[in-house]
């Protein structure tokens, strides 16, 4: 399994990646809630500060760039997702390593949920990985 390192990677950090997004989306929203940049601006009113500003943009930029990329992650791993066996591969790849906890593979190939052997659950397991990497491992 060494070969499919990264996308096993990539794999296990699927259920946080949807987490910090979703954070991400309520951070740029309180922030544009906070600081309406479309409003024009009255001379004289009050004290302004530029550099506050320009910080709070960038900021902004940056974690519109972060959660781009991570949806960016998330929508090629679903994608990938897409090419497995509906039946056996993807609900071992659910059970392995889209969960918030990983698994063992002994727990995995004995639960009721996969009724085959140790041998036929590796096979399946190196397919399925084998398919993803092949769809979307290049792209991560």
């Amino acid at each position: 399994m060494k070969k499919h390192k990264k996308l096993i990677g990539v794999l296990l950090e699927y259920r946080k990646l949807k987490r910090r997004v979703e954070a991400i989306d309520i951070q740029l929203e309180y922030n544009q809630q906070a600081i309406d940049y479309g409003v024009p601006r009255v001379q004289g009113g009050g004290s302004c500060d530029p550099v506050y500003e320009v910080v709070e943009k960038r900021v902004d930029s940056e974690l519109a760039r972060e959660k781009e990329e991570k949806e960016r992650i998330i929508n090629l791993i679903e994608v990938g997702l897409k090419v497995l066996d509906k039946e056996v591969e993807f609900p071992l790849i659910e059970a392995k390593y889209l969960q918030d906890s990983v698994q063992r593979d002994n727990m995995i190939y004995n639960s009721t949920n996969f009724p085959y052997s140790a041998s036929q659950y590796y096979r399946v397991k190196k397919r399925a990985l084998r398919k993803l990497d092949d769809n979307i491992g290049d792209l991560l």
